[in-house]
């Protein structure tokens, strides 16, 4: 970068248009449909030939990327589960197949059985993931490379509000397990 002094002020423009966007989409959303926003926004839209079709390329782009996040995933675990590779061994080559099998056929059952709780699914997904990436991991980090006590007392508590905040939406979302009412069913055709 050849203006690192600038990065700060870019940064903190971004981050700003990004949150009047979502926000924005959000706020407008919440006008336009008032207490029946559902969590797939594609189900708010209109029926409708148009309607259909988005959805379809929508579940379309979803499956054909499902391979792709799942790649990693499944690297890290082949590589604790099997120590040797698959090249110059069918045997393990297969057990590999199987086991990739059994990672998608897990993954699906959890989207099946979990599709109706998809949002008590999200909240405790990103309690577990997305909490410690935005609070605990980085106030750690600082904590590790700084000096100061105040700034170590400052990154202590701010890792301590980001535990406090994964254990508290990890509860609301067990709590509200099979509370909220089922989503909105847009594949049943009305008479």
């Amino acid at each position: 970068m050849t203006h690192q002094e600038k990065f700060p002020r870019v940064l903190s423009a971004v981050m700003t248009v990004c949150i009047v966007i979502f926000c924005g989409i959000a706020a407008l959303s919440y006008m336009a449909f008032g207490e029946s926003v559902e969590t797939v926004i594609l189900l708010n839209l209109p029926d409708g030939a148009p309607t259909i079709l988005v959805q379809l390329l929508y579940s379309l782009a979803i499956m054909l990327s499902v391979p792709l996040q799942l790649y990693p995933a499944v690297r890290i675990f082949e590589d604790n589960v099997f120590p040797h590779s698959g090249k110059g061994n069918l045997v393990v080559k297969w057990q590999k197949n199987l086991f990739r099998a059994m990672m998608t056929t897990v993954i699906a059952m959890i989207a099946i059985f979990g599709a109706e709780q998809l949002d008590n699914f999200i909240a405790i997904i990103g309690a577990f993931s997305c909490t410690p990436l935005s609070f605990i991991y980085p106030t750690l980090m600082h904590f590790k490379i700084t000096r100061s006590k105040w700034t170590r007392a400052k990154d202590l508590a701010l890792a301590g509000v980001g535990m406090g905040i994964l254990v508290y939406v990890t509860y609301i979302g067990i709590i509200s397990w099979g509370a909220s009412p089922p989503p909105a069913d847009k594949c049943t055709i009305n008479p």
